[in-house]
């Protein structure tokens, strides 16, 4: 039998939560991204325009992060903001096969050290944050063998004395499909999700296409969502999404190879309105390394 490496838990979804949430940014936005010393230091500027509370506002918010990766023992990120926000994250991965033992702060203050560990048919974590006034410690942990996974999560919080939060789920992952059945909040909520990336004779280009049911037990609302994203090219991809409720969500992304430019369009509009005018709108803008 060939070895098979689960996923973290918080990895269980993942690829349909791509599809169904990444590039729907509805900001405007400019960013630039920059590689140096050849790839290990990556240097990301962003401005974000219109970040006040009216509707309108001028006011604009920034960051730059900055990553140094070393192949002898494993990357630190640090992120500073406008508003006077800062984070440091630092990663040993290099310490025991399988192992990655990462510490991170902010300025508000809170610190965080976590463990993760993979190996044939296990994956799990456990961490410890220490915030204003409590500590939360979070442990996971996930067996698979042949491409299907289970696991659970449990959220300790010791001011409460009791667990903020716990959830099980399983998955059976294929190089081409994912099939992910998960609770949230408690278990008080069933997520359950397909993806599927449909096979292509263009090489790297593809199209995804996926689906999820988000059913919460206790008030037995339910939303269903699909999506799909579609390479047109080699710089040209569309997505789509719509849902139960009557959302629709748009993007277009283009890349031009001189000046290195990414160019990315999102909107989404409410199918039950009548006038179908659209509530968000944004346009994201990145240079560099992308």
């Amino acid at each position: 039998m060939a070895a098979f490496f689960p996923p973290l838990y918080s990895k269980f979804g993942s690829s349909i939560k791509d599809l169904l949430t990444k590039k729907y940014d509805y900001k405007n936005q400019i960013s630039t991204k920059n590689n140096v010393q050849g790839g290990d230091v990556n240097v990301e500027s962003t401005i974000v325009l219109g970040e006040g509370k009216e509707k309108g506002s001028s006011d604009f918010s920034g960051t730059v992060k900055t990553t140094y990766k070393n192949k002898d023992f494993g990357q630190f990120e640090g992120e500073i903001a406008t508003k006077g926000a800062l984070a440091g994250e630092l990663k040993a991965t290099k310490l025991h096969e399988g192992l990655t033992v990462s510490l991170k702060a902010t300025e508000k203050p809170t610190g965080k050290v976590g463990l993760e560990y993979k190996q044939d048919s296990l994956a799990t974590t456990l961490s410890a944050e220490v915030q204003s006034g409590t500590t939360l410690v979070e442990g996971t942990v996930v067996a698979g063998v042949d491409g299907f996974s289970v696991g659970g999560q449990g959220l300790y919080n010791t001011a409460k004395n009791d667990l903020d939060d716990y959830n099980f789920g399983g998955e059976y992952a294929a190089p081409d499909y994912t099939f992910t059945v998960k609770t949230a909040a408690k278990a008080e909520q069933v997520v359950g999700s397909y993806w599927h990336r449909v096979p292509s004779s263009r090489g790297k280009l593809s199209t995804q296409v996926g689906g999820q049911l988000a059913w919460d037990l206790q008030t037995n609302a339910r939303i269903f969502t699909l999506g799909t994203e579609h390479d047109v090219d080699d710089t040209t991809s569309v997505k789509a999404k719509i849902d139960s409720n009557g959302v629709v969500g748009g993007v277009v992304e283009h890349r031009l190879a001189n000046p290195a430019l990414k160019v990315g369009l999102s909107s989404q509009w409410n199918g039950k309105n009548k006038a179908f005018s659209s509530e968000k709108f944004g346009v994201a803008l990145t240079f560099g390394d992308f």
